[in-house]
């Protein structure tokens, strides 16, 4: 016991150990969350809850088209808003709402870059619009036209497609992935959320600790005196 308090000691007294231990904490819990979602992604699969499905981008009654133009798997853009709203029903096995853990989109742009390439979701079955808060971009794979995006873990009720943010842009879909099974060590992959929160979060997490340790020691303080 004495051992231990000694420690813990030495960890306030010492702002580096202070800093080191959070940066492990944060760490260990990042390798627990991640083998969490490996584990909850594997059982809604088994329970058929994520299904993975393929859409061609020929299919004309899979996406609700606005400002956007279509020829077999050939698009075009009218504004500079183009959106395609998936219709969850025809790709869930569940129906409404729908588990949507990733979005993987194959396509290639003729005469333009899309600028923006973005996913929308509705996670509450009271949203009306679609909301920029739930929004995520893409991963690009390469150069080879191929984008992934990755969503939070729970039901959806809405998901939109942003193509670009140009008008008169053309390009050829060929298939949207809906749920395509993630490796296992891709789920350890750091973000570049995950980055963030590696730089600011251990070093906030120990400035506060460091600051209620000095309060509880400067009220500790105080009491003795008073006591006296």
């Amino acid at each position: 016991m004495k051992r231990v308090k000694a420690f813990w000691n030495s960890i306030w007294k010492n702002d580096r150990r202070l800093v080191a231990l959070c940066y492990a904490v944060f760490l260990a819990g990042s390798i627990l969350a991640s083998l969490y979602g490996f584990a909850e992604d594997a059982y809604q699969r088994a329970r058929g809850n994520v299904a993975q499905t393929e859409i061609s981008g020929a299919q004309e009654d899979v996406f609700a088209l606005t400002d956007l133009e279509q020829e077999g798997d050939l698009y075009t853009s009218t504004s500079v808003d183009p959106r395609m709203e998936l219709d969850l029903a025809a790709v869930s096995p569940t129906g409404v709402p729908a588990y949507v853990r990733r979005v993987t989109v194959r396509v290639t742009f003729l005469n333009m870059d899309p600028g923006e390439l973005s996913v929308f979701y509705k996670p509450r079955a009271d949203m009306e619009e679609y909301d920029a808060t739930y929004r995520v971009w893409a991963h690009k794979e390469a150069e080879d036209g191929v984008y992934t995006f990755t969503l939070p873990r729970g039901a959806l009720y809405g998901l939109r497609l942003d193509p670009g943010i140009y008008s008169g842009m053309q390009f050829r879909l060929k298939s949207v992935i809906i749920n395509e099974p993630r490796g296992f060590f891709e789920w350890f992959l750091p973000t570049r959320p995950w980055l963030l929160c590696l730089v600011v979060v251990p070093l906030l997490t120990a400035s506060v600790l460091k600051y209620l340790a000095l309060a509880a020691a400067a009220l500790g303080a105080r009491r003795a005196g008073g006591k006296t």
